[in-house]
């Protein structure tokens, strides 16, 4: 039996073409082609602690105001 080293995250076709036009925004200044998908992982990998601490903040700020 084999295991899969990779998944699938379901996103609104909105947020899609957001992030497809900033990878369109970044490739013309760089001058290369950059996948939406190479902007994903870098907002996964470089700035998901952030990402987390803003959920984190949310939720507390959100609990207290209740």
């Amino acid at each position: 039996m084999t295991t899969r080293s990779t998944t699938s995250y379901n996103i609104k076709i909105d947020k899609k073409m957001k992030i497809e036009r900033l990878a369109m925004e970044a490739s013309l200044k760089v001058g290369r082609t950059i996948k939406w998908t190479e902007l994903m992982d870098i907002l996964v990998t470089e700035f998901g602690k952030d990402a987390q601490q803003m959920l984190i903040h949310r939720e507390v700020s959100n609990a207290s105001i209740k």
